[in-house]
């Protein structure tokens, strides 16, 4: 699951050069999460007005007891009436409160975990899109090699720039290397992994797979 060191990285990665779809897909799920930080907000300020609710009853009850406890030192025998009368009042008053603060921290807890569950839906699905983009947007050594070792690289890029990057690729090929060490690219390998997804893994995988089905 990311983090706030994920939403900095995220953000990292919007302030340098990244294609058009990544950058949608990072903008969407920095916005998601923004929102779903408003839904604990508010599930948070709704917890506390329950609470001021509780305070407010114990308060009445408070003042309750101390105006009888007046009453029964001016008049004794009539505090003793008052006092059998009213017990089963403060009874019903005290299950009344206790019944009302369980119901309010029940409506409480409900709606902090609705608003869990909507952040964590919007965020899956916006982890899905970012994720898929971040895979897109990386470059394989073999996909540097082959795109400034083709025929028309040096139209494109011109000859000297695709020289030096093609060359660049094979060091990193010879090194071991498997993908593309530009910033960009790292910072979205180090996104994948709070995502729980390791590139080197998923393209040696891929390349069995391809390997395997040349071999047949």
């Amino acid at each position: 699951m990311a983090n706030n060191e994920t939403v900095k990285k995220v953000k990292s990665l919007l302030e340098g050069h990244c294609y058009g779809p990544l950058r949608d897909a990072a903008e969407e799920w920095l916005e998601v999460a923004d929102e779903r930080y408003a839904v604990k907000d508010k599930a948070g300020k709704a917890w506390e007005a329950v609470n001021d609710a509780a305070v407010k009853v114990s308060d009445a009850s408070i003042k309750f007891n101390e105006k009888m406890a007046d009453v029964s030192d001016k008049a004794a025998d009539l505090a003793d009436k008052i006092t059998d009368n009213a017990g089963p009042a403060f009874d019903k008053i005290g299950d009344y409160a206790e019944k009302l603060t369980e119901k309010t921290a029940g409506a409480a807890d409900a709606l902090a975990g609705a608003g869990e569950k909507a952040g964590d839906a919007a965020e899956k699905l916006a982890e899905t899109e970012l994720v898929k983009q971040l895979k897109e947007g990386i470059c394989s050594v073999g996909d540097l090699i082959s795109t400034f070792g083709a025929k028309d690289a040096a139209e494109k890029f011109g000859e000297d720039m695709a020289s030096k990057l093609k060359s660049h690729a094979e060091d990193l090929r010879e090194k071991g290397e498997k993908f593309c060490d530009c910033d960009a690219c790292k910072k979205a390998r180090s996104i994948l992994k709070d995502f729980g997804v390791d590139a080197e893994k998923e393209l040696a995988a891929a390349e069995e797979a391809e390997d395997a089905e040349k071999a047949e």
